[in-house]
């Protein structure tokens, strides 16, 4: 089989900030019908667990590339830190703060509370899973979590702490990369399989949410990091291969079980890899700055306030129509997400972004 010759910068201009668009509006939509929708649902081509699929398929494609070309791996980690933490603490601090309003505690008790020091200490540290709620906020939903986005944020630092270790066997055993970095996916597969088996078997949610983390997302990362290796070769092909995933991804559905899981993530990351690499239909907003990461850590927040506050019930009296009301609202909520990452982008990222250039300078 022919080789790609790695490292290589990954080719400009391209899709994928389109790509990313499209991805985080699957996961709004998913979100929305989860905590907003009344009768109705918002239909959406990508489906949120696609959608977070995706982007650690996307993930793995970029990262690998990034810790082969950084000179150490304090360098990596830093560089990762400074992109992800500006946005990410901002969200926590601005949803700790803010949200004082929309609690039933009085801002005194609110602010001297152990459950909001606790929610500080445990978010920033991404590790929102240990207190996931704030005192008095959001009670009497179904879900009371803050920001149930969080959680990705927490694997995604796992996934990127096990770079160096895929890296070192590559490079012990470079005849054999792509049966490494299968036998990644393979054991991955093994895991999200039997997390979910328990799950049936006993009907325990933990064992759901287990199936959810690192180690059941490896098989995205990683495919990720196949289609970095191989990646001439998938372009060489990339109709032939293009066609297989839509097929794979048309038949997941009607495969026993949980089964799909066995297909699904590569042909997935295949499609999302593929469609960001190929023509430059959005390669426009490699120009632009990235809101797509900003919005998906806000967005859940504002999505639970329309809820607390029977949003979607009001819209529903003003038109008369859930489908439109649930429309109207999910277009509002977006929006406002949108404008929200773009003040957390103006009012941190960028700042720091070029504090940080200055000091390479």
């Amino acid at each position: 089989m022919l080789r790609d010759r790695v490292p290589y910068s990954i080719p400009l201009p391209n899709n994928m900030g389109m790509v990313r668009y499209i991805l985080m509006m699957g996961v709004l939509a998913g979100h929305f019908n989860q905590l907003c929708s009344l009768e109705s649902t918002i239909w959406f081509p990508v489906s949120a667990y696609n959608g977070v699929g995706g982007f650690f398929a996307l993930s793995g494609y970029l990262i690998y590339c990034s810790y082969l070309h950084k000179r150490s791996f304090g360098q990596f980690v830093w560089s990762r830190f400074s992109r992800l933490m500006p946005a990410y603490a901002a969200t926590v601090l601005l949803c700790a703060v803010g949200l004082s309003a929309a609690s039933t505690l009085p801002a005194g008790e609110y602010f001297t509370d152990a459950g909001f020091w606790k929610y500080l200490g445990a978010n920033l540290c991404f590790l929102n899973f240990l207190h996931p709620t704030l005192p008095g906020v959001f009670e009497g939903l179904e879900i009371d979590v803050v920001d149930g986005s969080l959680w990705t944020l927490k694997v995604e630092w796992v996934l990127y702490l096990s770079v160096p270790l895929a890296l070192m066997l590559i490079r012990r055993f470079p005849r054999y990369t792509a049966g490494i970095l299968v036998g990644i996916y393979a054991a991955s597969v093994i895991y999200r399989l039997a997390m979910l088996h328990m799950y049936e078997s006993t009907g325990r949610a933990i064992y759901e949410t287990m199936s959810r983390q690192f180690a059941g997302q490896m098989m995205y990362f990683y495919s990720g990091v196949f289609c970095y290796y191989y990646f001439s070769l998938l372009m060489r092909h990339k109709w032939m291969v293009g066609a297989a995933a839509v097929a794979a991804m048309l038949v997941v559905p009607y495969l026993p079980g949980d089964t799909g899981v066995i297909l699904q993530p590569a042909a997935l990351t295949v499609l999302v890899v593929l469609v960001s690499m190929t023509g430059s239909w959005g390669a426009w907003e490699c120009r632009r700055d990235d809101l797509s990461y900003n919005v998906y850590l806000i967005h859940f927040p504002l999505m639970q306030l329309c809820a607390c506050y029977g949003l979607a019930e009001t819209a529903r009296g003003l038109l008369g129509s859930a489908p439109a009301a649930d429309i109207t609202l999910f277009v509002a909520v977006t929006a406002v997400s949108l404008l929200m990452g773009h003040i957390i982008n103006v009012a941190v990222a960028r700042p720091l972004g070029a504090i940080k250039k200055r000091i390479k300078r």
